[in-house]
C-alpha cells in the first residue's frame, strides 16, 4: 500500500480583499481536491509544536515524521543541500540580498525579502566581491544562488541561539526595532551596514542584506527505508541530505509554473512505482506569498489542482493513502507566516468517507478536529496493518 503526503508549502491564507474577502484557497476553483475530500477525513493539522520557530523547516520535519525538536536553525539546513563543508563547530547564518527603502540602512525598510528573485547572473559576481570586501577572517560569506547566501562563522557555535527577524516576516516594516547595536548580535548588524553601504554603488536590484536563520549542526534520524522526498527548495534538499532520505529535485526558476508542474508530475509518478512512502512537497504557493500576490497564488493552485493533481491521482495505480497539507499559514497581505493549525485531508483508497465541504481553512475548522503532524503520519502505518 503507497503512502503519499502532498505538502502545499504556505498555501493557508487568511481572507484578502483583492479575492473578495476569500483567501486563495475558498477562491480558487479546484474541482479534483474537492472530489477528494470529500471522500476523506478532514481537519486541521499542528505542524508546529509551541515554541518551536512557525516556517517551513519545522513543518516539514514534523510532517515527515522527524522529530522537530532537533532542529537547531535554518541555514545549516540549507547548507547541507549545497553539500557546502560542515562542521560542528561552526555557526551557519542565512543572508538574504534584500531591497531596502529608504535614505540609510537605520531607515530603511524592506520592500523585497529576495531582491524581486534577483537572478544568479547578476548577483553572483557582486556577491563575490562583497565577500571580499566586506567579510573575511572568521567570516565566510558563500554565495548560494538568486538572493540567498550562507555565512559561516568559524567557531562560532559559541554564539548560538542568536536571534534574527527573518525578512519574509518584516516586508514593509521599519528595519529600526529589530537592530540590535550592543551584545552578541551587533557584529552581524555592522556587517549588515557595511554590506549596505557597498552595494549602495551597484546597479542591481539588492541593495542590501538582511541575515537571519542562524544554525548549528542538527541531527535528523528516522526510518528512511523505501522513502522518498520530491521537492524543490534547498531546505528540503537539506532536510533529506542530513537524514539520509532519497530526495528527486526538480528545478522552478527559468520556466513557467505549469512546466514545472509537468515535469513534478511525471518524477511523482515515477517514485510511486518505484518508492512505498512518497512525500511532494511543492513551494510556489510560499513563494506568492512572501511577494504579496493573492491572486497568483490563487492562480498557482488551481495549476497545481488542474496540472498535477488531476492526473497523479489517475496514475497511482494500486491501493493507497494520500495526506494533503499545508506545512503552515503564510499570509499573502504581509507575507509573514502563522503557526495555527493548518487543513488538512487524509484518503484512505480502501476506505472512501463521506463528509461536505472544501479543502478550505474555514472548512478544517469547522471539522472540530485537531490533531497533531506525528497522528496524521501514523493514520498512514495503521491504514497499511489493516489492509
Amino acid at each position: 500500500m503507497k503512502k503519499i503526503t502532498l505538502v502545499l508549502d504556505g498555501v493557508a491564507d487568511r481572507p484578502n480583499a483583492a479575492l473578495d474577502g476569500k483567501t486563495p484557497l475558498e477562491y480558487a476553483k479546484t474541482p479534483n481536491l474537492d472530489a477528494l475530500y470529500r471522500k476523506a477525513l478532514g481537519g486541521t493539522v499542528l505542524t508546529i509544536p509551541e515554541g518551536l520557530e512557525v516556517g517551513s523547516a519545522v513543518a516539514n520535519l514534523s510532517l515527515l515524521g522527524f522529530d522537530p525538536y532537533t532542529y537547531r536553525g535554518r541555514s545549516i539546513i540549507e547548507a547541507a543541500g549545497l553539500h557546502l563543508p560542515m562542521n560542528e563547530d561552526d555557526l551557519y547564518i542565512r543572508c538574504n540580498l534584500v531591497t531596502f527603502e529608504g535614505d540609510s540602512f537605520e531607515t530603511s525598510r524592506i520592500k523585497s525579502y529576495s531582491a524581486y528573485d534577483i537572478a544568479t547572473e547578476v548577483a553572483e559576481p557582486v556577491v563575490r566581491a562583497l565577500a571580499e570586501e566586506v567579510f573575511g577572517g572568521e567570516f565566510q560569506l558563500i554565495y548560494c544562488g538568486s538572493f540567498r547566501c550562507t555565512l559561516i562563522v568559524k567557531n562560532g557555535k559559541r554564539l548560538y541561539p542568536v536571534d534574527f527577524m527573518p525578512a519574509h516576516d518584516i516586508i514593509g516594516q521599519d528595519i529600526a526595532p529589530f537592530i540590535r547595536t550592543e551584545g552578541k548580535q551587533a557584529k552581524f548588524f555592522g556587517l549588515m551596514k557595511k554590506s549596505y553601504d557597498f552595494l549602495q554603488e551597484k546597479a542591481i536590484p539588492a541593495n542590501g542584506m538582511w541575515m537571519w536563520g542562524a544554525s548549528v549542526m542538527p541531527e535528523i534520524k528516522g526510518d528512511t527505508r523505501g522513502r522518498v522526498a520530491l521537492s524543490e527548495t534547498l531546505l528540503m534538499d537539506g532536510i533529506t541530505t542530513i537524514a539520509g532520505l532519497p530526495n528527486i529535485g526538480t528545478k522552478r526558476e527559468g520556466r513557467t509554473f505549469e512546466d514545472f508542474l509537468e515535469e513534478k508530475l511525471e518524477k511523482a509518478i515515477g517514485a510511486v512505482r518505484e518508492y512505498e512512502d512518497i512525500y511532494v512537497h511543492i513551494q510556489e504557493t510560499d513563494d506568492l506569498s512572501h511577494e504579496l500576490q493573492p491572486v497568483e497564488k490563487m492562480e498557482a493552485v488551481e495549476a497545481i489542482d488542474r496540472v498535477f493533481l488531476k492526473d497523479f491521482l489517475k496514475n497511482i495505480g494500486e491501493d493507497y493513502t494520500l495526506s494533503v497539507a499545508s506545512d503552515h499559514f503564510t499570509f499573502s497581505d504581509t507575507g509573514a507566516h502563522g503557526g495555527e493549525p493548518v487543513p488538512f485531508l487524509f484518503y484512505d483508497s480502501r476506505n472512501e468517507r463521506e463528509q461536505d465541504g472544501r479543502f478550505t481553512e474555514q472548512s478544517g475548522r469547522d471539522k472540530q478536529y485537531t490533531i497533531t503532524a506525528a497522528e496524521l503520519k501514523a493514520m498512514q502505518k495503521q491504514a497499511e496493518t489493516e489492509r
